[in-house]
């Protein structure tokens, strides 16, 4: 059947398009997915796919004329079909199809299209072929900071829009991640000041107790208080939720089972998988929930251990060494790498390892497990590297990373591409199905070799997530060009002391040549942090030496997760290192040791 390309809808107040230009001319073969044409609606000008193969057998609309949304655009002859006959009964008005209306002004040039490097493609994906009555315009799959936020979103753009969610809403982030664990670092700083601060602060008190349920009762309130927040947020923009598992059927197609229901199919106009993703465990040590431990259960024991070991030193595993020291846990932090917090500057990672080592954690870097046993009294480790070794504690944490949550995913039939137990997406966070995405920690990113983010992983992280989720809905409606550079995403651990940074390391920087400046100011020279009795840390800032351009942020000290902003915004703006120094910054603050540390990049800092 010959499949009509027609005039698409792209946003709430789009009535017609232009057709700017054919990519390809009638007799010409067309595949799935291949941008055959450019329109220009009344947002800006975007490409238009073929969602089916076949042969370009009749151009109805030429470069130039105005179509209103629906009208034909051209017709492809698929399989089985001959183009000289599609384009007879078509030329002759055999088909009944909206005919394009004349331009009312002359062939518009092609805008050309924003492809910077390491940037999302700021594309608009196209709409269906033929116009179908779908029950939703969008359907969401899963409710974490991806899904609710893709939700919400469509949502305030009059989508009608459904969320599928088998557990609660907020996702591992809200309810068994971000929020959660910030409240036990919180409270274990708290404790671990009174233990080890308060004398030189002039306080002082007798027998310290710790009520350990207490402590992660809080931590259990304020995710349940967030929860019913976005259920409020669903009611306010008329989002439908459901509590079940989504499965993809097929391209607009979704069924969803709720927990000891009946399984139903809804259709949608776009699908978003926003699924998430959940710990990995070791090959040799499966997930048990009691000696062998992901974070999830990390945060609600049911009684605090005497020992706790810990495998993996990224950002969980530091958070969790973190709490678990400050309230009297015995931790030792078994990491294969040379640092903690592999990702980080050389030089943050060597003064958290100070720190925690200080504190009394147990760091053992470039070591590997080679065993996990289960004992009497807990969990034994069987250690490798620069010295092998055992260690007992009562049970382990694995925070080796995460795997996406497509289990259950794709039903029998559908072709949705997986890599690696993530969704396989384009720079455009489009699967190889019609009008179906995936965005958030549940995706595997493949650029093109040739694009300057080959190589770079997709970084699984919930601001990510949320951003992604905005804007694919953005651009599903039309009202965006919004475009996400993932070289400069910030990213922070709240151990205290806090690690915030973007950008590039001085190391990586260094070996691919660049020239750079780097400013470094250490906050015992901050009165702020001398005064809040926080002097540990500094704020790292490296500037291409030419442009000054901000290249890399790397800050280690308290609170200064809070102070990253400001050199995402700054970067975003393109400020240089000159500007940053003549940007007046409060005193006394914390800030002003960023303020500082790019006039030390520049001989111009007035402190150190």
């Amino acid at each position: 059947m010959s499949a009509e390309i027609t005039m698409p809808q792209l946003s709430d107040t789009m009535t017609d398009g232009i057709v700017v230009k054919w990519n390809k001319q009638e007799g010409q073969a067309v595949k799935q997915g291949e941008e055959i044409a450019e329109i220009e609606t009344d947002k800006a000008t975007m490409p238009m796919e073929a969602f089916e193969s076949g042969v370009l057998a009749y151009v109805a609309a030429k470069e130039g004329a105005k179509v209103p949304v629906g009208g034909l655009m051209a017709v492809i002859a698929t399989t089985g079909e001959k183009a000289e006959e599609v384009k007879k009964k078509y030329a002759s008005g055999g088909a009944a199809a909206a005919k394009p209306q004349a331009a009312e002004k002359a062939p518009v040039a092609v805008q050309p299209k924003s492809n910077p490097p390491a940037a999302v493609a700021a594309k608009a994906p196209a709409a269906p072929v033929k116009a179908v009555n779908y029950n939703f315009d969008v359907v969401v799959i899963g409710g974490g900071p991806a899904g609710y936020a893709a939700a919400i979103r469509a949502g305030q753009l009059k989508k009608r829009t459904l969320c599928i969610e088998k557990a609660e809403l907020g996702g591992t982030c809200l309810n068994w991640g971000c929020i959660p664990t910030k409240a036990l670092l919180e409270d274990g700083a708290f404790v671990r000041k009174l233990r080890t601060e308060a004398a030189g602060h002039g306080v002082s008190f007798d027998n310290l107790k710790i009520d350990f349920a207490k402590i992660v009762g809080r931590s259990r309130a304020i995710a349940e208080k967030l929860s019913k927040g976005i259920a409020h947020l669903f009611r306010k923009y008329e989002v439908k939720h459901e509590q079940a598992t989504g499965q993809i059927v097929g391209p607009h197609k979704v069924r969803f089972t709720p927990v000891g229901g009946q399984a139903k199919e809804v259709t949608a106009e776009h699908i978003i998988i926003a699924t998430g993703a959940k710990a990995t465990p070791l090959p040799f040590a499966a997930f048990d929930g009691k000696a062998v431990i992901t974070s999830r259960e990390a945060m609600n024991l049911p009684a605090q251990p005497k020992r706790l070991a810990i495998i993996g030193a990224g950002a969980i595993g530091c958070e969790f060494a973190d709490f678990y020291n400050a309230i009297g846990t015995e931790v030792t932090v078994v990491e294969m790498l040379p640092q903690l917090l592999p990702n980080e500057d050389a030089d943050v990672a060597l003064l958290l390892e100070r720190s925690f080592t200080k504190r009394g954690i147990k760091v053992l870097t470039k070591t590997k497990t080679d065993k996990v046993e289960k004992t009497s009294s807990g969990v034994k480790l069987t250690l490798s590297g620069e010295k092998s070794q055992t260690i007992e504690a009562d049970l382990v944490l694995v925070a080796i990373g995460v795997t996406g949550n497509t289990d259950g995913l794709v039903a029998e039939g559908c072709k949705l591409e997986l890599f690696k137990n993530r969704v396989k997406v384009t720079p455009e966070l489009k699967t190889n199905l019609e009008n179906v995405y995936a965005i958030g920690d549940c995706i595997s990113l493949h650029w093109p070799e040739q694009d300057a983010m080959a190589g770079y992983r997709h970084p699984d992280l919930a601001h990510v997530a949320h951003h992604e989720a905005v804007n694919i809905v953005e651009r599903i409606c039309g009202v965006s060009q919004h475009a996400i550079d993932y070289r400069y995403i910030p990213g922070c651990t709240y151990t205290h002391p806090q690690v915030a940074s973007f950008g590039q390391s001085e190391k990586k920087l260094r070996d691919a040549g660049r020239q750079i400046k780097v400013g470094k100011f250490p906050f015992s020279a901050s009165g702020r942090a001398l005064a809040a009795g926080e002097s540990e840390g500094f704020v790292k800032l490296i500037f291409d030496a030419k442009y000054g351009e901000l290249l890399g942020v790397h800050m280690i000290g308290e609170n200064v997760t809070e102070l990253l902003s400001e050199l995402v915004l700054a970067h975003k703006l393109e400020a240089t290192e000159a500007e940053i120094i003549e940007t007046m910054h409060p005193h006394p603050t914390l800030s002003e040791a960023v303020m500082e540390a790019a006039g030390v990049a520049d001989g111009r800092a007035i402190h150190l």
